[in-house]
């Protein structure tokens, strides 16, 4: 079955996986003259009052003056918040999600009547769909790179005490992406975009090792979605590095599904396994240090270093482990906690979560070889599915000009050795292959030969 954006907006169906499957967003429009539409859309979505437009100075000038000039001749009254930078961060031209800005867009924000439209990519949407939750307003977006999978996404990654969090979200009632804009944005925006699909290889994986171990919830056509975008993107790269303009339509288009997937799940869970934990922990890092990277580039590393840890793990035999010497070696809780916050230094104040100490307690105790060799046929053959080989994607991530090893984007060698260690704790809930990898004993001698 081939999965359309068109098709899925607004749709309720029976799912085969026993729950019933709501795509709240009304309507998804990718094509020429997206735009144009909006003045007859509005009224149909229910929207009314003003329309407060949310944009960077770049984007505003890409497609929100565009969209301000559509709202005015359909009549509907509009408004303006265009962010700007504030920080010494490198580089210095990004907008932050951070409490100024969003307090710039909540002080605009309509208090009765009227709703936000949201036209950028990945920063100016998780402003916008916070201050929607906030509010109780409803909000467009409009998309202006290819660069990230958060358009149709129900989570922002705030900054927080100037430490990146993940905080609960609206999602939008639609979403407009004219290929002629996507066209205008950077092309390293697109690379990065083409990064965190790739990321969906392990996503997958990481997914399955839980419901095989421990019986996680797991819906076959949610994971076709996220297949089918990874499939179609592996397919686009040739098009993607020359720029083509429909290339990068097929390209949001997979970061727009690959979003639907995650809210049909509820969760991030099946667009983001131990790959979205590392890029997320280094990004703690450079904050830090005053850096910003693109998501998708880190994305696109910790892919390469999980698939590698993947190799190492399904090329063990569990049933020949001493699995009582390795419950006994484990840390106790006390212990492995002062090495977490070494690693996270100042962010672990703001990530850490009282239940945090309940999931470790769960992990110190559980009998991990008695969930695991019984099953360990059906992991190495369901499992890797979803995995690429390493040589495939070097290849493509050379061919879109993306960086393959963590010191060319600037990640420093202990981060990279302190997220391998402590970066399952962004989210500690989420079982991913270095949980597995921790349990039995091997993720510090496997980080160790990742790393060289």
């Amino acid at each position: 079955m081939t999965w359309k954006l068109e098709e899925l907006a607004g749709s309720r169906f029976q799912c085969e996986c026993g729950r019933v499957h709501e795509i709240p967003i009304k309507k998804i429009r990718l094509s020429e003259n997206a735009l144009s539409q909006l003045g007859e859309d509005i009224p149909e979505l229910g929207m009314a009052g003003t329309a407060v437009i949310v944009a960077d100075e770049t984007t505003f000038e890409t497609a929100g003056r565009q969209v301000e000039d559509i709202l005015r001749q359909a009549g509907i009254p509009s408004d303006r918040v265009i962010l700007r930078p504030h920080h010494d961060f490198t580089p210095s031209h990004w907008v932050l999600p951070d409490e100024r800005s969003l307090g710039e867009v909540l002080v605009k924000a309509p208090y009765d009547q009227g709703f936000l439209v949201a036209v950028g990519s990945g920063t100016v949407n998780d402003i916008t769909r916070f201050v929607a939750r906030k509010t109780g307003k409803p909000f467009i977006s409009v998309g202006t790179a290819a660069s990230m999978d958060g358009y149709a996404s129900t989570v922002a990654a705030l900054l927080v005490g100037g430490f990146k969090k993940s905080m609960l979200a609206a999602y939008p009632t639609a979403i407009y992406i004219d290929p002629s804009i996507l066209a205008t944005a950077p092309r390293e925006m697109a690379a990065a975009g083409f990064g965190d699909l790739l990321g969906k290889s392990v996503a997958l994986a990481d997914w399955r090792l839980s419901h095989i171990i421990n019986g996680e919830y797991y819906c076959p056509a949610i994971a076709s979605i996220v297949e089918q975008v990874l499939s179609s993107t592996l397919e686009d790269v040739a098009a993607l590095s020359a720029g083509d303009p429909d290339a990068l339509l097929r390209l949001t288009e997979g970061l727009i599904l690959s979003g639907v997937a995650i809210l049909m799940f509820g969760d991030s869970r099946p667009a983001a396994g131990a790959e979205h934990e590392l890029a997320h922990f280094w990004e703690v890092k450079s904050l830090a240090h005053g850096r910003l990277f693109y998501h998708g580039d880190k994305v696109a590393i910790g892919t390469l270093l999980i698939t590698k840890m993947y190799e190492q793990i399904l090329a063990l035999q569990p049933d020949a482990l001493p699995w009582e010497q390795i419950y006994a070696a484990r840390l106790p809780i006390s212990h492995y906690k002062e090495t977490v916050e070494r690693d996270f230094g100042e962010a672990w104040e703001v990530l850490y979560s009282p239940t945090w100490e309940q999931y470790r307690e769960k992990e110190l105790s559980r009998r991990t070889g008695d969930l695991v060799v019984p099953n360990w046929d059906r992991i190495q053959a369901e499992v890797p599915r979803s995995l690429l080989p390493v040589d495939t994607m070097r290849e493509h991530l050379s061919a879109l000009n993306l960086c393959q090893e963590p010191e060319e984007l600037g990640i420093e060698r202990e981060w990279v050795e302190a997220s391998l260690r402590s970066a399952k704790e962004m989210r500690p809930h989420r079982y991913t292959v270095m949980s597995l990898a921790a349990e039995m004993g091997c993720l510090e001698s496997i980080s160790k030969e990742l790393i060289g």
